[in-house]
């Protein structure tokens, strides 16, 4: 256990944060035109936005879910839908990163995606996206230590 190296403090890049005019883009993509939209966009924070949506969202007959999913993976955005009021929904939307090996910042593509739902054992099991991360980031910091030990 003593000639395990400590692992070095690495800092993790933040997420460019997503402009407003980016946020509105992505939910007149969603809705076909901001003249569809259900309500104001509005703000919680810098780089983070919601929208209320009125009614249910569906997977296929009417495919809103699906488009939605899917836009989040290819745009690597981390959507959120919660309580919204009666009959209503409260989507959230944050920009996200591909490259930092982290849960809270990382956003897997449509492709990474897939690839872990189709090879679990339990497909849509939570832990399995922590242990993907984890798996990444531990080979990230075998790759820092490398370098660190050569030098560089």
């Amino acid at each position: 256990m003593g000639d395990l190296l400590p692992r070095p403090k690495v800092r993790l890049p933040l997420p460019v944060p997503m402009t407003e005019a980016q946020a509105k883009d992505f939910f007149a993509v969603f809705y076909g035109g901001e003249h569809h939209f259900h309500g104001p966009l509005k703000t919680d924070g810098p780089g983070c936005f919601h929208i209320h949506h009125h009614g249910d969202l569906a997977s296929f007959d009417y495919d809103e879910l699906t488009r939605l999913v899917l836009m989040a993976h290819e745009r690597r955005v981390r959507v959120r839908i919660g309580a919204g009021g009666p009959r209503g929904l409260r989507i959230s939307i944050t920009a996200r990163r591909s490259d930092t090996f982290s849960m809270s910042l990382d956003h897997p593509s449509i492709e990474e995606a897939i690839e872990h739902f189709r090879s679990a054992d339990c497909p849509g099991e939570p832990s399995r996206w922590g242990r993907r991360w984890a798996e990444k980031n531990e080979a990230a910091y075998r790759r820092v230590e490398e370098e660190v030990g050569r030098g560089s």
